[in-house]
């Protein structure tokens, strides 16, 4: 599915319009948090993370040492990091990085947040992942999370 970020086929200065075309979802339990500090409106907690990563080009599980760590205070600022390690359905890892924003003004419960993950992958199958650019918007209910990663390209 592809998401056009402008209308027209050029942005500002002759540049191409971006699009978004849907890289994968993941979808994972949220584990019990473990409190690392806490300081003046400030409270900094660390969340083991394990996901199911669903796409026609991507796919696998997130393994290894996974954290979210979101740190809230006024006016309801939720910041998550994440490392993880991707691997994928055919055996390949691939490591992801992403840092983004949450308004968890009013709760963690139906919080929404965008992150851009990062990718460092070996694996020549998976190589296109180190040069793109990806977004992601994520959504909590419950105790689960689940997140929908999409390619920025260039319209032609």
């Amino acid at each position: 599915m592809v998401h056009s970020l402008e209308t027209g086929p050029t942005s500002i200065r002759g540049m191409a319009a971006l699009s978004f075309i849907h890289l994968c979802t993941t979808d994972g339990p949220i584990a019990t948090p473990k409190v690392v500090g806490r300081g003046p409106g400030l409270i900094q907690e660390s969340y083991p993370v394990t996901a199911t990563v669903s796409g026609k080009r991507l796919s696998g599980n997130l393994r290894g040492i996974c954290h979210y760590d979101w740190m809230s205070g006024p006016p309801g600022i939720g910041k998550v990091q994440v490392i993880a390690t991707l691997e994928t359905g055919d055996g390949a890892l691939i490591r992801v990085e992403y840092g983004g924003r949450a308004d968890i003004t009013h709760g963690i419960e139906n919080a929404r947040g965008f992150a851009s993950p990062v990718f460092a992958a070996t694996d020549l199958q998976y190589l296109w992942l180190n040069v793109t650019q990806v977004v992601a918007r994520g959504t909590i209910e419950g105790d689960q999370i689940h997140w929908d990663w999409y390619q920025i390209v260039e319209k032609a």
